[in-house]
């Protein structure tokens, strides 16, 4: 299997994934992205921190060729209904 790497990136600069992790393809990474940005929202909201910061995960192959851009950030929740899930954008 592939190994993908996911570099974290915000305004401040980037923090590098070093070990990486293998994924069945680019959309399995994809999906793996799209949850490590949850989990860095939510802790950063349970943190009191700046929610309306654009971030992303940079995925790269083991040669350190970009692959995928997903950009993510947290905004006011619209509405009363749960969440909806939403897809993330593809940068190419």
């Amino acid at each position: 299997m592939p190994r993908y790497y996911f570099h974290y990136r915000t305004d401040e600069g980037l923090v590098r994934d070093e070990a990486g992790s293998e994924h069945v393809n680019l959309e399995a990474a994809e999906h793996r992205a799209a949850e490590l940005g949850r989990a860095i929202i939510e802790r950063i909201a349970g943190q009191g921190g700046e929610m309306d910061a654009p971030r992303s995960i940079e995925i790269t192959d083991a040669a350190g060729r970009d692959l995928l851009y997903v950009v993510f950030w947290a905004g006011p929740k619209i509405g009363n209904g749960p969440a909806t899930p939403v897809e993330p954008a593809r940068m190419h």
